[in-house]
Order: structure tokens, then sequence, then C-alpha cells
């Protein structure tokens, strides 16, 4: 019977462990994420943010590389060659990406 419970136990663990690790990437900026109009997606359109705090942003085949940091609620962007940067509030929900842009429209991206 202590085995049966045991093995429960560390079954349950690491159920547990899956489950709030994967619920915890949903939330993350880390990702390809494409431009989303509310029914559908386009390939030619999107950001990259990489784990190392580096991405890219591609609009119609051209693509700009940038830095950024991220709070979890505002993501800061610094482009290649640029002195300046910019920053956008966010927000992430069920895999749609929502920016507001700095004319303090909500820009919708879809999760690849």
């Amino acid at each position: 019977m202590k085995r049966v419970f045991k093995g429960l136990a560390l079954l349950l663990v690491i159920v547990s462990v899956v489950f709030v690790t994967g619920c915890g990437n949903s939330k993350s900026i880390v990702g390809v994420w494409n431009y989303y109009n509310g029914s559908s997606t386009s390939k030619d359109i999107y950001y990259t943010f990489n784990k190392d705090k580096t991405g890219s942003y591609t609009f119609a085949g051209s693509s700009r590389e940038f830095k950024y940091t991220d709070d979890g609620k505002k993501v800061t962007i610094t482009y290649d060659g640029d002195t300046g940067s910019s920053e956008f509030e966010y927000s992430i929900d069920k895999n749609i990406l929502t920016i507001k842009d700095s004319f303090g429209s909500d820009v919708k991206y879809k999760r690849k």
C-alpha cells in the first residue's frame, strides 16, 4: 500500500510540474507572432521574440533586427542601428498578443 501511495504521489508531482510549466509559457512573449486581423493571420507580417532578448520584425519580406526588454506588461524595443527605443504596452490572452501601438490602437498578433 505504501508503494502505491508513493507512486501516486510521484505521478501527481510530475503532472503538476508539467501543467504549471505549460501554463507559464503561454503568457511569455517569446515566440513568433503573426499579424492577426481577427479572422486570419498574415504570413508576411510578424514579430519574432527570442529567449535571449533579441528579435526581429518582418513586414512583406523585409526584416529589422532588434533587442528588447520585457516586464510582462510593456516591451521596449531598440532596433539595430537606432539610438532610441520604442515602448509598447501589451497583453497576451489565449495565444493572442495585443500591442498598443504608438497611436494608441490595439494591434493583434497570433502565436505561430
